[in-house]
């Protein structure tokens, strides 16, 4: 996801939870909303990241969109902490991140479980392919060497 994209995500989201917050919603009934919202927060770091190590294309251009997506995201990511610790106190934003950072170890485990059960897969096809790509020429020697001592 683009820097562009991830703060309109990211700026959606963040009012959505605001126009909650004005009308008195509970942060357990925006858990959507914070969810969005701090995934595109994710990812608007993490492109900026990315975009600060290339070395093709626009870096100027890229330089400036990735700098004020992020800092566009900060400044949201203040408001809502500041929000979440006056209302549920100073270990309430802790805790969120602290989740968070849970869930998103528990996914990249899943993510390398599946990839190295996508290798276990191509390497047993590979396997079986292989033990049929040779009989396939051993059986037919079989049956002519067969044939001819009959």
């Amino acid at each position: 996801m683009d820097p562009i994209t991830a703060i309109a995500a990211a700026t959606t989201a963040y009012n959505a939870i605001k126009k909650g917050f004005e009308v008195g919603k509970e942060v357990e009934s925006m858990a959507g909303d914070l969810g969005r919202w701090m995934n595109a927060i994710h990812h608007v770091k993490k492109e900026h990241n990315v975009a600060r190590g290339r070395r093709f294309g626009s870096v100027e251009e890229e330089a400036l969109e990735t700098f004020a997506a992020k800092k566009k995201a900060e400044q949201m990511e203040n408001e809502l902490r500041n929000y979440i610790i006056g209302q549920y106190g100073m270990n309430a934003w802790q805790e969120i991140i602290r989740i968070q950072g849970e869930i998103r170890k528990r996914q990249k485990a899943e993510a390398a479980r599946i990839a190295q059960e996508r290798e276990q897969l191509i390497y047993n096809l590979t396997i079986i392919g292989l033990i049929v790509f040779f009989l396939s020429f051993l059986l037919p020697f079989i049956w002519f060497v067969y044939e001819g001592l009959q």
